[in-house]
């Protein structure tokens, strides 16, 4: 209960943090990043009758009601809550700051809007959902049409794109293209840290006793394998653990407390799943 509600708050906080993000750095300077978002910012220069978190409201429930029929009722249930709240975000900032420019440095926007936009996203998706809108399409064209999503999103920002070209000039259509580029780049990056662990090797005399160290006092899962010494010939267990990195330096100091001659090195993994982790006895 406690797991699945921190999950919704990460979702509905970073959610929020993508509609500011949009808003204050892209959508107030006319720059359309692709997706629903950049949709709704090119119909609301067209058709002036809705603003931009009007329109991507609208967009939304259209395309989760094509979702429905098309890809089931089961089909992204908290993508929804994440979708409603971007959009629901944006029309509050264009009510209450309508005005409110942060910078008129287009290199500053664009970089604090596509890193604030990626870091959001990817905490979106690490919290098994996403923001909706064009994931969508994406997701319709793989089921039917066996067309890759990467291949489908791309194909969907830059038709975003050209139609920018023609509604706010080259230049600023030049500007939503390197937008997009540190997106992919920033979502990227972010995703694999939000995974990441730290994978600890130990060799040591004292094997059992680090064992029991880690398991009792970490509550985490360790692996043991059988060695023996290429010039000793001793047979010795291997400890194999894996941490979050906040962990790391707390359970090195401890190993070496027990043995102070311990062989330790460690490697960064970008994902780890499974017990202890993703379902896990231990978290």
């Amino acid at each position: 209960m406690v797991k699945k509600f921190k999950k919704t708050f990460n979702i509905g906080f970073n959610s929020i943090l993508l509609a500011f993000g949009l808003y204050f750095f892209l959508v107030q300077h006319k720059i359309a990043p692709g997706g629903v978002t950049g949709i709704s910012l090119i119909m609301a220069n067209l058709f002036t009758i809705l603003t931009v978190g009007q329109w991507s409201l609208l967009l939304n429930i259209t395309l989760f009601i094509l979702a429905f029929f098309l890809m089931g009722k089961d089909f992204g249930k908290k993508t929804v809550l994440s979708a409603t709240i971007i959009s629901l975000a944006i029309m509050f900032f264009e009510k209450y700051f309508p005005n409110t420019i942060l910078s008129n440095d287009m290199i500053i926007n664009i970089v604090f809007g596509a890193g604030i936009e990626s870091y959001a996203l990817s905490c979106i998706f690490f919290n098994d959902a996403s923001s909706g809108g064009t994931d969508i399409v994406a997701a319709i064209f793989n089921k039917y049409f066996r067309i890759s999503l990467a291949k489908s999103l791309f194909a969907i920002d830059f038709l975003v794109v050209m139609l920018a070209i023609k509604e706010f000039g080259i230049e600023v259509a030049l500007y939503a293209v390197l937008c997009v580029v540190i997106q992919s780049f920033g979502f990227n990056y972010f995703i694999q840290g939000l995974g990441r662990k730290i994978a600890i090797t130990v060799i040591s005399d004292f094997s059992n006793e680090i064992n029991q160290m880690i398991l009792g006092k970490y509550k985490r899962g360790v692996t043991l394998y059988k060695a023996e010494g290429g010039y000793s010939h001793k047979k010795r267990d291997i400890i194999l653990t894996v941490v979050p990195f906040r962990k790391y330096i707390s359970i090195k100091d401890d190993i070496l407390k027990i043995d102070k001659n311990a062989f330790v090195f460690t490697h960064s993994i970008s994902e780890v799943l499974g017990e202890g982790f993703t379902y896990g006895v231990f978290e």
